[in-house]
């Protein structure tokens, strides 16, 4: 049976040392088969004050917060449609979600765009909806100072690129070289689910994306599609909250058909 449960989210306030809530997540947990669902359905970002403005996007903190409230919850299915966002923080998120002893089951329903495609590659499983797609790019920021200064962001920017590498080889199929992946991130590559299946160990279901992703991120990218480009900010809310209902309702659907094999099992 599932039920709701809501996921606090925290952060410590630097003046008075206290922790204080700063907003929070409800989510379906189904208690007999010890399954819950974490969506990643809009920006990474690397604090809390920045993903209290919005629920869809996430920080560090928030995904700590969701991990030591699982209450024994063992199995995680996580979701994603997101434009990316800070890489530090994603970095941050993959390492959380990869130490988590739990089965992981990833589906990329919309994007999973720049650290997004990072931090899928935490899921033990990753599974792509038709039409889906995930983009790899080098990472980048905005940088100001002298010379010596626009050194230290080079090579800060050097080794953040062979982390993320990293975690893309640990991914790839057999004859797959570092050089390959290490061009698709030169060039920003774009894949559908198809294209990212001849490289990474994903499946592809035959199952429609979700709506377009919204990101504040997409005007930082150079090759981003025409079909996920232009999007509000409420689109991709309206797409988290028509995914849950979508999904509750299959949820209610199949509960309601177990009753009735009950039922029929005891002639009634």
């Amino acid at each position: 049976m599932a039920k709701k449960k809501r996921f606090d989210f925290t952060k410590k306030n630097k003046r008075t040392g206290k922790t204080e809530n700063v907003g929070y997540l409800d989510l379906s947990i189904d208690e007999e088969q010890g399954r819950c669902s974490l969506y990643f359905y809009g920006d990474i970002v690397s604090a809390t004050w920045e993903s209290m403005w919005y629920e869809e996007d996430k920080c560090p903190q928030d995904i700590a917060d969701f991990l030591n409230q699982l209450d024994g919850c063992e199995d995680i299915d996580i979701y994603f449609n997101s434009g990316g966002g800070d890489v530090f923080a994603g970095l941050a998120i993959y390492n959380q979600l990869k130490r988590y002893n739990g089965h992981k089951v990833g589906y990329v329903d919309g994007m999973a765009a720049s650290i997004a495609s990072v931090i899928m590659f935490a899921c033990d499983e990753l599974h792509f909806a038709t039409g889906a797609q995930a983009m790899i790019h080098k990472p980048l920021c905005m940088a100001w100072g002298n010379a010596d200064d626009f050194k230290a962001v080079i090579k800060q920017l050097n080794l953040c690129e062979e982390s993320i590498l990293d975690v893309y080889m640990e991914h790839t199929k057999e004859g797959v070289t570092r050089d390959k992946i290490k061009n698709f991130m030169s060039a920003e590559k774009w894949f559908n689910g198809s294209e990212l299946a001849e490289y990474f160990d994903v499946e592809v279901e035959e199952r429609a994306a979700v709506a377009a992703c919204a990101s504040d991120y997409f005007d930082k990218y150079a090759n981003i599609p025409e079909q996920v480009s232009g999007t509000d900010k409420k689109d991709i809310v309206d797409a988290v909250i028509a995914e849950m209902q979508n999904r509750e309702k299959e949820r209610i659907e199949a509960e309601k058909q177990e009753i009735l094999a009950d039922l029929d099992d005891y002639g009634i």
